[in-house]
């Protein structure tokens, strides 16, 4: 069967057809569109060709149009007038906090740090929708990409806008029963003989965790290895071992205890977006919400300098080990 083409009016060249009828003139048109006068003389020809009629009448005052260049005037000026309301319906929106936020962000900050305050944004912000990806299913990605990213890891492409929301400070945790069974560690060595909770990222991130951090990592026991801060969280909650946790996890789970050991090295947390998204007032809304989530001066945990536990607002105090007379004989399990 034989294919018929279509004759089809390129669109910018109906813009100038409508910038003629419109100012009745060629280089009325030229100069509105800021184009040479010849060139909108040979969009018109050309676009006579491709409709095989005549547009206009052209005479010494000016041009006029044909019946034909009437009827095509109308239908333009339609589409002029979509093209408009549609320019106008997506400025509006973009400057409405209404739509999609995609936000990607490791599985223990958004279960743990950010889920419990999305209840008093969502009720402030009825339009917005969140997308939380936590990157736990690779090859099934939550659907579009990201607006918003929290990372460890400073950006380094070149369109990237990125932040340091807040300074992650990790030290070694055990849950108040573990101690009670098992005595707490007196210093790093002591830690070493004890069964670990190990997440992969703290022998993996060298620029984070430094080589020191990482050679400890390397001695201990591991009993528990995962790449999910929800499962170290939990393990170390429910008695398995030690591990290395964020200091702001107190301010969440303060029935945890903080060993008395030298805290581990502090991470850069950053919120990172395209630079073309900055303007769109629901990432806006989402920039700030995260922001207020991660305020060092509401949540003193996240400054630069580090903070004890104990001096926390709100925060159950860290109660004493027991003394070592008053602690079970048993040892724990090795690796």
């Amino acid at each position: 069967m034989t294919k018929i083409a279509r004759r089809r009016a390129d669109w910018s060249h109906l813009r100038v057809f409508f910038a003629v009828a419109e100012t009745g003139g060629f280089n009325a048109a030229a100069r509105e569109l800021r184009l040479n006068p010849s060139t909108v003389t040979r969009t018109i020809d050309e676009l006579e060709r491709q409709l095989n009629v005549s547009l206009f009448i052209r005479g010494p005052r000016g041009v006029t149009l044909t019946q034909s260049g009437v009827t095509a005037y109308q239908r333009v000026r339609t589409m002029q007038q979509t093209a408009e309301a549609l320019e106008l319906e997506v400025s509006n929106a973009e400057s409405l906090p209404e739509g999609r936020v995609k936000l990607a962000a490791p599985d223990g900050l958004a279960g743990f740090f950010i889920s419990p305050h999305m209840p008093a944004f969502l009720r402030a912000n009825p339009g917005i929708d969140l997308v939380v990806d936590c990157g736990l299913w690779p090859d099934r990605p939550l659907e579009g990409e990201a607006d918003l990213t929290l990372t460890f890891s400073e950006p380094a492409y070149a369109d990237a806008v990125g932040i340091t929301i807040a300074h992650v400070h990790y030290a070694l945790f055990a849950s108040r029963e573990y101690l009670d069974l098992y005595g707490a560690p007196s210093d790093g060595v002591e830690v070493l003989s004890h069964p670990y909770v190990h997440h992969v990222a703290q022998t993996h991130q060298k620029e984070i965790w430094g080589e020191k951090a990482i050679a400890f990592q390397t001695l201990t026991k591991k009993r528990i290895e995962t790449n999910s801060s929800a499962v170290v969280v939990q393990a170390v909650k429910n008695g398995v071992g030690i591990g290395a946790l964020p200091t702001a996890i107190m301010a969440v789970e303060p029935s945890l205890v903080m060993l008395d050991v030298n805290p581990l090295p502090a991470a850069k947390l950053w919120l990172v977006h395209h630079r073309d998204v900055g303007q769109s007032a629901r990432i806006r809304a989402v920039v700030d919400w995260l922001k207020s989530i991660f305020d060092p001066e509401r949540a003193p945990w996240y400054r630069r300098e580090f903070v004890h536990p104990r001096d926390f607002p709100l925060a159950a105090p860290a109660a004493p080990a027991a003394p070592a007379a008053e602690r079970p004989e048993r040892k724990p399990k090795s690796a």
